[in-house]
C-alpha cells in the first residue's frame, strides 16, 4: 500500500536534531466501529498494538526509529485513544476482528505483527485466526489468560508485576470506577512510577494526554472492560491453542524490572518456534523507557524474515 495515500493532518516527533519523522493520523469504519490508527513510513507493514492504560501514542518513539525501512500502523484499540469507546466488544477476540477490518481496508497483505500488554491477546486472537497473514509476531510484557494471567488475579505478600492485585480489582468494573472516578490520574501516576525502571521514562506531555483520554466520558469503564473481559479471553485462548501452537516465528519481550524472561517462558505452550529477550533499564513501559533498544530488537527479528 502507498504511503502517500494516507496523507491527512500530522504532527512531527525528533529522535534526534538530525532526523525528523512524520506521524500521520486516520480513522476507518472497522467491524461497526470507527478506529483510529497513526501511520509512518513505507516499506513491509508492522503493526503495533497498544495495551492500557495507554493508547497509541505509547508507539511513537519506536514508530520514529523504524520508519526508515517500514510502513508502521498503530492503531487505537476499540475504546481506546481516537477510536470508538462501545458498551462491549473487549474481549480480545472480538477486538481481533476489529484489527482485520483495519488490515483487509488499508491492503496491507502479511504483516509484521507487535502486542503489548493487552494488545498481546489481540495479536494472539488474530495470529490464531489468520496464521498466513502474520510473517512474525512478536509479543512484549504479559501473560495470557489460560496460560498465567490468572495466577497474577492473587494478591502476594511483596506486590510485584507479576502479582498485580489490581487487576482481580479490575475485573469488577462497576466497584472499580466507583471508587477511581475523579482520581484517574492518581492511578495513572501510580502505574508509570509502580511499574518502571525509570519512573520518568513515560514523559509529562505523553502522561498528560494519557489523563486527558483517560476522563472522557466512557473511556474509564471501557479500559476497565479490558481486564473484565478476562474469563471470555482465557475460554478463547484455550480454543484457539487447541487448535495447536502458532507456526510463525514468535518473539516474547520482557523488560527486566518487568516480567523479564516470563514473557517468552508463558508463550511456551502457545508458540512453536518461540525466542526471547529481555531489555534491561526497563520495566512495564519498554516502549517509553528504552524505545531506541524495543526498535532495535524488532529490526533484528523482522530483518530475519527480510523478502
Amino acid at each position: 500500500m502507498a504511503a502517500e495515500c494516507f496523507l491527512r493532518k500530522a504532527e512531527l516527533w525528533s529522535s534526534d536534531e538530525m532526523t525528523i519523522t512524520k506521524i500521520l493520523h486516520d480513522k476507518i469504519h472497522a467491524n461497526g466501529i470507527e478506529m483510529h490508527y497513526r501511520f509512518t513510513g513505507q516499506g513491509a507493514p508492522i503493526v503495533l498494538l497498544h495495551g492500557w492504560p495507554q493508547h497509541s501514542l505509547m508507539w511513537n518513539r519506536v514508530m520514529a526509529e523504524l520508519a526508515d525501512q517500514y510502513l508502521i500502523i498503530a492503531p487505537d484499540l476499540r475504546g481506546a485513544g481516537g477510536s470508538s469507546i462501545t458498551p462491549g466488544g473487549y474481549d480480545k477476540r472480538t477486538m481481533a476482528r476489529d484489527l482485520r477490518a483495519l488490515i483487509e481496508k488499508l491492503n496491507l497483505g502479511p504483516v509484521f505483527l507487535v502486542g503489548y500488554d493487552h494488545g498481546v491477546g489481540v495479536a494472539y486472537q488474530y495470529a490464531g485466526a489468520h496464521p498466513n497473514e502474520v510473517r512474525r509476531l512478536a509479543l512484549a510484557e504479559y501473560a495470557l489468560p489460560g496460560f498465567g494471567y490468572e495466577a497474577k488475579l492473587t494478591p502476594s505478600r511483596d506486590w510485584d508485576v507479576a502479582s498485580s492485585w489490581q487487576l482481580s480489582f479490575f475485573t469488577q468494573p462497576d466497584v472499580a470506577e466507583m471508587f477511581i472516578r475523579g482520581k484517574e490520574r492518581e492511578l495513572l501516576s501510580w502505574f508509570f512510577w509502580k511499574m518502571s525502571a525509570n519512573p520518568e521514562g513515560v514523559s509529562g506531555e505523553d502522561f498528560e494526554e494519557y489523563v486527558r483520554q483517560i476522563i472522557k466520558p466512557g473511556a474509564l469503564r471501557a479500559g476497565l472492560n479490558y481486564y473484565a473481559a478476562v474469563w471470555q479471553d482465557m475460554d478463547d485462548h484455550s480454543e484457539t491453542a487447541r487448535r495447536g501452537k502458532l507456526q510463525m516465528p514468535v518473539l516474547g519481550i520482557g523488560g527486566r524490572w518487568g516480567f523479564a524472561e516470563k514473557t517468552s517462558l508463558l508463550l511456551e505452550p502457545v508458540a512453536q518456534h518461540l525466542s526471547g529477550t529481555v531489555i534491561e533499564g526497563a520495566g512495564h513501559w519498554p516502549a517509553d523507557e528504552r524505545p531506541d533498544e524495543f526498535a532495535r530488537i524488532l529490526r533484528d527479528f523482522f530483518q530475519a524474515d527480510s523478502p
